[in-house]
């Protein structure tokens, strides 16, 4: 398979999935999910993007993301799985790859794609038969928008 070209348009908003390798469940695991999210949290600081929405499944990571500073999505994206790859090789006395190497990722072009990405980001668990409802599953940011806005990571204001 040849490298993904990606075009980014400055002021655009991305859906993002990124899945780890061999489709491995390693967020099964509560201590690897809040681990996550405080690498996502951390990297937001750091690298000045904003979040709208995020769920973390068994296998795979939806994000809804914003770059507002200099650095482009390939670049946080790198950043994020990278920096999550080196801490759960080390926890787990692993090496090697956590994460696929590409991340498929789509630009939002307007408020009701936003409202549609969002609204599958939030209903993904339930797709998977992971939870009943979306209120049911810890691991989203449908917490911000809908119930106690006890997350982790930031969720950023819509504009």
């Amino acid at each position: 398979m040849g490298n993904i070209r990606r075009h980014f348009e400055t002021g655009y908003s991305y859906f993002v999935t990124t899945t780890t390798q061999e489709r491995r469940q390693i967020f099964i695991d509560d201590k690897m999910c809040k681990l996550l999210l405080v690498t996502v949290e951390y990297f937001k600081l750091i690298l000045d993007y904003k979040i709208y929405a995020y769920c973390i499944m068994p296998d795979h990571l939806h994000l809804i993301l914003h770059p507002v500073g200099k650095h482009n999505l390939s670049y946080i994206m790198q950043m994020i799985k990278g920096s999550f790859a080196r801490k759960f090789n080390k926890i787990n006395n692993l090496n090697g790859q956590v994460w696929q190497k590409r991340f498929y990722d789509e630009g939002i072009r307007d408020v009701n794609m936003l409202m549609q990405k969002m609204e599958y980001t939030h209903n993904n668990p339930i797709r998977e038969n992971l939870a009943h409802s979306a209120e049911d599953y810890p691991y989203s940011s449908y917490h911000y928008y809908f119930g106690s806005n006890m997350n982790i990571l930031n969720i950023d204001r819509l504009d």
